[in-house]
């Protein structure tokens, strides 16, 4: 109709003329659900205010995202600005959107079950992960929602349509799953600089975060240290005891303490570890069909001599030092961080001389790493001597029995995160001949940081933003397009979304992925009804009934055909608040094999 394209003379008076007066008013009153206020958050959050959705007061944006606004975040994400560096992404993106439009967004301040799914009227993701959307998709499946996903990386994007009953999910086609690089790799034979990033990423959360946490939780769940050395000398095990013994006997109670630490790490990490590769692996060493053990891709180690005159290797030392120092709540001035400070530190402190040793270094690729070391009889014994000299020799307080772990912040230049991983990563490169890497490049693998460039998201979210408007149309299928682009080459394939599969139950009975059956009982409903509904309704017998990890019922299983009679409220147990359960029921299939029908929702009705 012509008239409702006629401008009033608002401020929606250039999409009235695209849309139509009758659309604008759908879009004003609805709510809409968006996961992530990332890069494609913001920008989506942006239009959404342009569009004038949910204007009206019915309407609502609910936005949710657990993370905190960071530096790095403001080349991308436009709604955030320098004052708003750790507040909430999702508050923080709210506010800014009321500043573009009276739009009524809301932030996480509810309880995502079904009920509120299903009072959406769409549902947007704008996630990092594959996790996060798989989880998205399965809720928006269970309970009938349209969901518009999209991703980007560097110059890629994507978007996929969603639609109840038209297309398929986002879970109907599978990701390649992303292969871990092998522990023995990173553990003993890098191969490349990403290789030597993360190991020095991993080696900064093991001793600045996973152990102090660890012996923070040992001191203060197993009593005092007299208490636990009487428990140990009664042969008793308690987890975490040898290491949390060990981390108290070397803990550094002043700033020479910390240096003359970080020293000894450096001479174990780049000169210790490389002779005991090549003690264990010779550098002629063959495998059992005559090839050499060192060859590509492994490389053999050259051990590191400590150069005070190296910068890299004061680096090391330095910002190692730092990190225990704030572990352990030492105060550091300026001064004692100065060059010569360190020097003066240096010749005083005695590093020990390597000693081969006789353990098994892991070559096997397939190995995972283990969960938790295991320690001899002769190590407890020599923890529980260890604690008893340290109760006589030391004043242990809640001083000396808790440390402070560090949170990994990439963003703050100051707080020697990057440092010491951009040393500890190069110095271990240099080790195996690896080309190194700047602090920038470490820092951003380190930090896993995502290349974004903020064309590619405007395009994805003005993509979207399409999208979102055939699904308030109700468009049929053909009208909807899924796009992969790629602004690098540049190129941008659009494609029709695939319908969902359909499976064949028996002849003239197909479901797919959207496809739900319920059913309704009452607090006297027995088992037996409940599998009679099937065989009346769809002509099935049903051969395992099961809610989430718990068997129903399952004929062949002994006992079972004795709950025929129980009532389904007795077998499954609802809580006050349960309305109702999602089932998984097989049923016999026409040729004696057990078929799987499509998710079965069972209500109380109590």
């Amino acid at each position: 109709k012509l008239e409702s394209l006629q401008p009033k003379g608002d401020r929606n008076d250039a999409l009235r003329i695209c849309i139509g007066e009758e659309l604008l008013k759908k879009l004003a009153s609805m709510k809409l659900f968006m996961v992530g206020c990332g890069a494609i958050g913001c920008e989506m959050l942006k239009n959404y205010a342009l569009m004038g959705i949910a204007s009206a007061a019915e309407g609502m944006i609910t936005i949710t995202d657990n993370d905190l606004i960071e530096k790095s975040n403001l080349n991308r994400q436009f709604l955030f600005r320098p004052h708003h560096i750790r507040q909430p992404k999702s508050t923080t993106a709210a506010a800014s959107a009321l500043e573009i439009n009276s739009v009524c967004p809301d932030t996480e301040e509810k309880v995502y079950n079904d009920g509120f799914f299903e009072s959406q009227d769409l549902c947007v993701n704008a996630l990092d992960n594959v996790e996060a959307r798989r989880y998205m998709d399965s809720r928006c499946v269970s309970n009938q929602q349209a969901l518009l996903e999209s991703g980007t990386m560097g110059p890629k994007g994507h978007v996929q349509t969603i639609v109840p009953h038209l297309t398929e999910s986002y879970g109907s086609q599978r990701d390649p799953v992303d292969h871990d690089v092998p522990y023995c790799t990173l553990k003993s034979f890098p191969a490349v600089v990403e290789h030597t990033i993360q190991w020095a990423r991993d080696k900064f959360e093991s001793m600045y975060s996973q152990k102090p946490s660890l012996y923070n939780k040992f001191w203060s769940t197993n009593g005092s240290p007299q208490d636990i050395l009487q428990t140990l000398k009664e042969g008793a095990q308690i987890d975490g005891a040898v290491q949390s013994i060990k981390l108290l006997k070397n803990r550094p109670s002043r700033w020479a303490d910390c240096v003359a630490m970080a020293r000894i790490k450096f001479e174990k990490y780049f000169n210790h570890k490389a002779k005991q590769l090549l003690h264990t692996f010779p550098l002629d060493t063959t495998m059992k069909d005559g090839t050499l053990f060192w060859q590509s891709p492994k490389r053999p180690p050259k051990p590191v001599d400590f150069n005070p005159e190296d910068e890299l290797h004061i680096l090391f030392i330095v910002s190692c030092s730092r990190l225990l120092a704030a572990l352990c709540n030492i105060p550091v001035t300026d001064e004692d961080l100065t060059n010569a400070a360190i020097q003066e530190i240096l010749p005083t402190i005695q590093v020990p001389q390597f000693r081969p040793a006789s353990k098994t270094i892991e070559t096997d690729e397939s190995a995972k790493k283990p969960d938790q070391e295991e320690f001899s009889g002769d190590e407890v014994e020599r923890s529980i001597h260890t604690l008893q000299q340290l109760l006589k020799d030391k004043n242990l307080n809640s001083n000396t029995l808790q440390m402070v772990p560090a949170v990994f912040e990439k963003d703050d230049d100051n707080n020697g995160h990057i440092d010491f991983i951009t040393a500890c990563s190069n110095l271990r490169a240099r080790m195996y001949s690896i080309e190194e890497a700047d602090r920038l490049k470490t820092k951003r693998i380190a930090g896993r940081i995502v290349p974004a460039i903020a064309t590619t998201t405007a395009a994805v979210a003005g993509l979207v933003s399409i999208e979102l408007v055939k699904v308030v149309l109700k468009s049929p299928l053909e009208h909807y397009r899924n796009c992969f682009l790629n602004l690098a080459l540049p190129v941008m394939v659009f494609s029709e979304p695939a319908p969902p599969e359909k499976s064949v139950i028996r002849e003239g009975l197909s479901v797919t992925l959207w496809d739900k059956w319920d059913v309704h009982g009452n607090k006297d409903f027995t088992l037996k009804q409940f599998l009679t509904y099937f065989k009346e309704k769809h002509g099935f017998e049903a051969t395992m009934v099961v809610y989430g990890v718990k068997m129903v019922y399952v004929p062949i299983m002994p006992g079972h055909k004795k709950r025929l009679p129980q009532t389904m409220v007795k077998l499954i147990k609802p809580g006050p608040e349960k309305k109702y359960v999602d089932l998984t029921v097989s049923f016999e299939g026409e040729d004696g094999e057990d078929v799987p029908g499509p998710p079965v929702r069972y209500f109380f009705n109590l």
